[in-house]
């Protein structure tokens, strides 16, 4: 779990130094990193290391790119697949 949450600090940073924003969290809350909020200047609350978490377990479909395009985010192009190589090939 613990690279999937510096994967979410570091997706919630970029994201508040592009269009700004101040990290919020419960101190009494058991799982604060996880539930750690990023309040956005329009006062919008999101949840980077969530949504991290969550486009791990449900794929693509829910993955960051479309995360910050929804924030207004300019994001660069899908990375093209790559072949696989094996072994002695």
């Amino acid at each position: 779990m613990g690279a999937r949450l510096s994967l979410g600090a570091y997706t919630g940073e970029v994201i508040r130094r592009s269009v700004g924003g101040e990290w919020r969290w419960d101190d009494e809350d058991p799982e604060a990193e996880v539930n750690v909020e990023l309040v956005l200047p329009d006062g919008a609350v999101i949840w980077p290391v969530q949504r991290v978490m969550k486009s791990f377990k449900n794929g693509p479909d829910e993955g960051i790119a479309a995360f910050g395009v929804a924030l207004g985010l300019e994001v660069g192009p899908p990375p093209a697949p790559r072949r696989r190589r094996f072994f002695g090939r």
